[in-house]
């Protein structure tokens, strides 16, 4: 297997004195940011010049000059900030080509800025991993050597480090070329995702089984409603603001982290149980676009639809699917991802192929072939014996005719 990249996600412990001049960095490092913002804006504005990339780097080195602040800042994190710019600016004009609404890079504030990067191990940024590549200890270029908590599961060559400062708590996010393996197993298993239930699979040997959601954002909603209600109330600037604020903070932190937790968990199980995954080709974008419409054409159940909406991405289907893909890639089974378009499996029976719609509330499959299962169930069971006829791998079971 070639060498690929991965990101370890390390939580830092710094003194108060690293703290300190972690957030003298950040702070640094957002008013480039912003003051090479403001120098292309300014650059079209008077002269109708684009200022590229390197352009501006070569007027870092005059800046590194000019200020001892500046100077002191490791040089390769600097061209990083000013490479992210970049990229912001490049997405830019990307939308633009695609007739998107394109979102002009805006300026960061201090609170939005979430950190910066390093291009090269060795310069700026030193990592020494402990016993059994747990934890370790971090050193950066101005700040000295702080421990940190994480583990990589793959050893591997140091390429890349980031810093990021997320509710009140320092991360640094390594990135590793190396050869990632794990073990896979021998079923075969249709997934239909879904917001009721996670995840419904479909066994060759014709069974099925679910993946309850835990519905974390659910769990956490009241609490975040009521802070955000307290937030609301302080007064702009003020220390009890700012309290409240790493407040709410603290719950996206929670929520996202137990979700983290959840579907990594979930797809390294699968893929270790099973040689071959089939599931739908989802489009995310497309599943939570508005039901508001325009002026002319009001839509119809707007609020439901923006609750749908809210379900379907606090089970973040997608990122879900490449944690599927790239971890069914290492075990070295097979991926598939079933064209949705074409083969429509909520809408195709299991057992003779026939298609027909069905509305959404209608969770049930009944067809006159005798073929009777859940909405979930069948959609699942269609992808299985799809990814099979496509594979060349032959089924061991039958599909179940009932529910």
């Amino acid at each position: 297997m070639e060498p690929v990249a991965r990101k370890v996600v390390y939580r830092l412990y710094p003194s108060r004195p690293q703290e300190a001049a972690l957030l003298d960095m950040l702070r640094l490092h957002q008013r480039l940011y912003n003051a090479a913002l403001e120098q292309r804006k300014s650059a079209w504005r008077l002269q109708r010049k684009s200022l590229s990339e390197y352009d501006q780097m070569r007027d870092l080195t005059e800046l590194r000059a000019d200020d001892e602040r500046y100077a002191a800042l490791n040089a390769q994190s600097a061209q990083v900030t000013l490479h992210r710019l970049h990229l912001a600016f490049a997405a830019f004009f990307r939308r633009c080509r695609k007739g998107e609404a394109p979102g002009f890079t805006r300026f960061k504030a201090f609170d939005r800025y979430s950190g910066w990067g390093y291009k090269t191990h060795g310069d700026g940024f030193r990592f020494v991993p402990g016993n059994g590549n747990r934890h370790g200890k971090l050193r950066l270029s101005g700040i000295g050597t702080i421990p940190v908590r994480g583990r990589a599961r793959t050893p591997g060559e140091l390429k890349t480090c980031e810093i990021a400062h997320k509710a009140g708590r320092w991360y640094a996010s390594l990135t590793l070329s190396c050869r990632p393996q794990r073990k896979g197993g021998t079923k075969a298993i249709g997934l239909d995702w879904g917001v009721e239930t996670f995840a419904t699979l479909a066994h060759e040997n014709g069974s099925y089984s679910k993946v309850a959601n835990p519905r974390f954002f659910a769990q956490m909603r009241a609490k975040l409603e009521a802070a955000q209600r307290s937030l609301s109330l302080k007064a702009k600037r003020s220390n009890n603001r700012t309290k409240v604020r790493k407040v709410v903070a603290a719950i996206y932190r929670k929520t996202a982290d137990k979700r983290h937790n959840f579907l990594h968990q979930r797809s390294a199980k699968l893929v270790a149980t099973t040689g071959l995954i089939a599931t739908e080709s989802l489009s995310v974008k497309n599943m939570v676009r508005s039901a508001q419409g325009t002026i002319e054409s009001p839509g119809r159940n707007v609020a439901q639809k923006a609750g749908l909406n809210r379900e379907i991405l606090a089970t973040a289907p997608r990122a879900f699917l490449d944690l599927l893909r790239y971890k069914a890639a290492e075990a070295g089974i097979a991926f598939v991802e079933v064209p949705s378009r074409k083969v429509k499996p909520s809408q195709t029976c299991s057992g003779c192929g026939r298609q027909r719609k069905k509305a959404l509330p209608q969770r049930m499959h009944v067809c006159e072939c005798g073929v009777v299962l859940t909405r979930d169930q069948n959609a699942a069971r269609v992808n299985l014996l799809w990814a099979l006829a496509h594979t060349g791998r032959e089924p061991t079971g039958c599909p179940a005719q009932t529910a």
